[in-house]
């Protein structure tokens, strides 16, 4: 299991490749909900969402034989884009397995990084089968989407800014997809601030850690059905899960309709763009369904990618 020292190392491989993205702020949410919430937005960070975090963090740490022969990963979108770019910026050779239904605009996206795309069917299952035939017909090495101690530091990079800037937070939600964002940000959180209670938030039609914090042992689902593209996984990570029951308060969920509520808020009064998976953990807080009052919260918009015609349809 990792532990702060690995963020803090993390953080310093990271410091000039990404951005320190801001905290937003909203009186009009704050007076409507009645808290005092920021919202970190990764949705400004280099290829619009915390991906590239994990994913460069994880592909710096590479051997040398390793960098030549080059990494495959697989991914509906943002980690697909984080490897792309990471490797465009070390000079490795980068396989991208995306699902066929992928965001039209993700893929396009990845492609323009440089990665080459190789398309698989919609299911995490599907994605890690057509990996591991890539790892074994070309020695490529693999760049997990989430469960790798490297990855998972990465992203606790994120937590580890979000507490330095804000003192005495009471509530920090973080969107559940494989796990990786929140286990990250669970370790930075519990170092800096013991008192901070962490929050994990997936949407109902994709429930899996939700039902998994509760029954203390990962549930792996059949199918999921959620607009959020990047909780379509079926279940969270082994490493990632050890880490939730360690350190995360607890897992709650929202539905579709709240995180097209969400996102109709930022765009219509914050004048950003959010992707599904970007608005949830904000749309617990919007929705208030711990029934907080008068706490200083924040939640992370972890990615601003959504397909154009997409957006104009649910916004």
């Amino acid at each position: 299991m990792i532990d702060y020292s690995d963020i803090e190392s993390a953080h310093s491989i990271l410091k000039n490749v990404v951005h320190r993205t801001p905290l937003l702020t909203s009186e009009t949410f704050n007076e409507t909900v009645g808290v005092k919430a920021f919202f970190k937005a990764e949705n400004f960070q280099r290829i619009g969402a915390f991906k590239i975090r994990g994913a460069y963090n994880k592909i710096f740490s590479l051997s040398e034989k390793e960098k030549r022969v080059g990494v495959v990963a697989h991914s509906s979108g943002n980690h697909a884009q984080g490897v792309a770019l990471a490797c465009k910026l070390l000079a490795i050779k980068a396989v991208v397995v995306m699902p066929s239904d992928s965001v039209k605009s993700k893929v396009e996206a990845t492609k323009c990084y440089g990665a080459e795309v190789v398309f698989t069917g919609n299911t995490t299952d599907d994605r890690e089968k057509t990996t591991t035939d890539l790892i074994e017909k070309y020695g490529y090495t693999p760049v997990p989407p989430y469960d790798d101690d490297k990855i998972i530091a990465g992203q606790g990079t994120v937590g580890l800014e979000i507490m330095q800037e804000i003192k005495d937070l009471d509530y920090l939600f973080v969107p559940v997809g494989g796990g990786g964002l929140i286990a990250g940000c669970s370790v930075a959180a519990k170092h800096l601030s013991p008192k901070t209670k962490v929050i994990g938030v997936e949407t109902v039609g994709a429930n899996d850690c939700y039902q998994s914090f509760r029954e203390k042992r990962i549930v792996k689902l059949a199918s999921v059905n959620t607009i959020a593209d990047g909780m379509r996984t079926l279940s969270v990570g082994k490493r990632n899960f050890e880490i939730i029951m360690k350190y995360v308060d607890d897992v709650i969920t929202v539905t579709d309709e709240d995180v097209i509520e969400m996102m109709k808020f930022f765009f219509e009064r914050m004048k950003i763009v959010v992707e599904p998976t970007g608005a949830v953990a904000p749309a617990a807080i919007m929705k208030n369904v711990l029934g907080l009052k008068d706490k200083k919260v924040c939640a992370v918009i972890s990615g601003g990618n959504v397909d154009t015609e997409l957006f104009k349809q649910w916004v």
